[in-house]
C-alpha cells in the first residue's frame, strides 16, 4: 500500500501498522510524535494502530538543542 510520510510517497506491505513503519524507515519510537491523518496517535497506541492505503502521517521527533 502506499503511504504519504511527511510529504513523501512510502510504500509498505498492506496490514501494516505505525509501529512496522516507524521500524521500517529506522525511527527510534523513544520522543515521536505520529500524526495520522490529522489525529495525533499516542504512544501506547502505535503497535496496534493499522494503517490504510494513502493515510497521510506526520512523523516529529524531538531534538534536544540550544
Amino acid at each position: 500500500m502506499l503511504l504519504k510520510v511527511n510529504g513523501d510517497s512510502v510504500e509498505i506491505d498492506d496490514g501494516s501498522n505505525i509501529d512496522e513503519l516507524l521500524d521500517m524507515l529506522e525511527i527510534p519510537k523513544t520522543k515521536v510524535a505520529v500524526e495520522l491523518n490529522g489525529v495525533v496517535i499516542p504512544n501506547s497506541e502505535l503497535l496496534g494502530k493499522a494503517l490504510k492505503d494513502q493515510d497521510i502521517l506526520e512523523i516529529v521527533r524531538a531534538i534536544g538543542g540550544g
